[in-house]
């Protein structure tokens, strides 16, 4: 019947996990044997290589070398061109990274990959999700659901605990390239989403930067232009981030990078102090996210039960001691910090699988049924809308302002409407402009898509209700009635703006699939 695997899909790593025959969360290995696959791809003249080898050799072919694309999902106008001129969306680059995942996780488990539920930093927008989803199809992989990594996180926290009192949670997910905070509440088998915030561009590639900067600075005051030397600058990206691994071991107060640079050796020292130094600006915009949500959240920190940590960048220790004193609270390291997002995905992937098999005819449906395992528990979750749903309408005064239909923080799946006229006798067109974001004033938010409708033309203002919904994958469907005559002229087919056409998704997977990808 196949198997169903949660997918972490990481800005710096990526891990994919499943439920085993006694019902425990495992993580599946890739083909080197290593629990996290390095979100890293390199193009060479006859292969693709993603992984590890990508990110030790791209220092030496750099313009074939691509990383960190997770923070250009849903930019339209976002391409990686390869030495050779040969041009990749970020859709396509993730595509080839989730289809290495599947191999891998065929290969391990010896059956083919059912399905999956993929995560994404709960900050992501309709446009960034929808392009998450054209990659999995790009990569023939069929998406069971898209959930947010913390509220996955949250999964694996609140199963691996079992039936407990209510308690109010406060997740803190600092991974490679995003930052996200939620506030959740648990009961004893439902964990309900209270509020979210983030930064989809912070994160420890950031922190790396800034190491980089203070090298760069260093070398500088002994007369090295580093960033003359491509190769050096590639290198010395794969120091820094060594060098922040080894400044968050309990031990280390200082370590040293060395470089070649031009053909002569470049070595600096880096302290713990001042590595804090570097980065305490950055972590100071964690504590303000965590503020923001807490008061969408309506709570004192007092109200908070725990924090958990998530994400690879919350080993360094500076991030628990910024926290606890903005909080008063140690944070706790209960799950995982790099594995738990897979593991929360691979149990709602088995859900999802259960679900799905309820649909099915009876004879089908108790097959794949007796195929699966049985978590030991199992948690029902209620995400909420990460930004304000709505669209773009006109005021008394004549002004193009943002109407927000469904606000954030709402709970998902969820829908609203409001009522709007047309502006003018016998219109015959309606512009349907959707928004996210929560100001009225339009150069505040973001225009996700576009549709055009035909209406029929009457006399005087024809009241017309737009209707937006979000679905449990935080995609977002219109609707729109003409009042007048109750008329349902059926969901829109919005013009996503940010994303590939569903034409160039199909030609893509076709594209995909004569590249020979691989992880040596």
């Amino acid at each position: 019947m196949g198997k169903y695997v949660g997918i972490d899909l990481g800005t710096t790593y990526s891990v994919a996990a499943f439920i085993n025959e006694d019902g425990l969360p495992q993580i599946i290995p890739n083909d080197n044997g290593k629990n996290t696959t390095p979100s890293t791809v390199l193009f060479e003249e006859n292969a693709i290589i993603v992984g590890e080898t990508a990110k030790e050799e791209g220092f030496s072919n750099p313009e074939n070398y691509e990383a960190f694309v997770k923070r250009h999902m849903g930019e339209r106008d976002y391409w990686f061109t390869t030495a050779e001129g040969t041009k990749y969306s970020p859709e396509e680059i993730s595509a080839i990274i989730l289809k290495k995942l599947k191999s891998d996780a065929e290969a391990y488990l010896g059956e083919e990959i059912s399905g999956a539920v993929i995560t994404v930093p709960a900050y992501f927008n309709d446009a960034q999700r929808k392009a998450t989803m054209d990659a999995a199809a790009m990569a023939k992989m069929n998406v069971l659901s898209i959930i947010n990594e913390p509220t996955a996180a949250a999964l694996a926290f609140g199963i691996s605990k079992g039936k407990q009192e209510q308690q109010t949670v406060l997740i803190y997910d600092l991974g490679g390239g995003t930052f996200d905070v939620c506030i959740m509440r648990f009961t004893d088998k439902e964990i309900i989403s209270l509020a979210g915030e983030g930064n989809r561009a912070l994160g420890g590639y950031d922190f790396d930067n800034k190491i980089i900067d203070y090298v760069k600075e260093k070398a500088a005051e002994q007369g090295i232009d580093i960033t003359k030397d491509v190769y050096a600058m590639q290198d010395l990206q794969i120091k820094a981030e060594q060098a922040k691994c080894a400044l968050s071991a309990k031990d280390k107060i200082k370590t040293s990078i060395v470089i070649n640079v031009q053909g002569k050796p470049l070595k600096i020292v880096i302290t713990r102090e001042e590595f804090n130094e570097m980065i305490e600006n950055l972590l100071t915009r964690t504590i303000s996210v965590m503020e923001n949500a807490m008061e969408e959240a309506g709570l004192e920190y007092s109200e908070i039960d725990k924090i958990l940590l998530v994400g690879g960048s919350t080993r360094i220790p500076y991030v628990r001691e910024m926290i606890e004193e903005e909080t008063g609270i140690k944070p706790s390291s209960e799950v995982h910090p790099d594995e738990a997002v897979a593991i929360g995905a691979a149990y709602h992937a088995l859900e999802m699988a259960k679900n799905r098999a309820c649909e099915e005819p009876a004879e089908m449906k108790e097959a794949i049924l007796n195929s699966l395992p049985d978590s030991k528990n199992q948690y029902q979750f209620q995400d909420v809308t990460a930004h304000g749903i709505g669209i773009i309408s006109i005021n008394e005064y004549n002004e193009k302002v943002n109407t927000v239909i469904l606000p954030k923080n709402s709970k998902i799946p969820s829908e609203g409407y409001e009522e709007f006229v047309t502006l003018e006798d016998y219109q015959a067109h309606l512009l349907i402009e959707v928004t996210q974001g929560e100001e009225e004033d339009i150069r505040y938010v973001t225009v996700i898509g576009t549709s055009e409708l035909k209406i029929k033309p009457k006399p005087g203002q024809v009241r017309i209700r737009v209707s937006i919904g979000c679905d449990s994958d935080s995609i977002i469907h219109v609707r729109v009635t003409d009042l007048q005559d109750n008329e349902d002229l059926g969901e829109m087919k919005i013009d996503r703006i940010a994303n590939l056409t569903e034409e160039e998704v199909k030609e893509n997977t076709e594209k995909l699939e004569s590249l020979n990808i691989s992880g040596e």
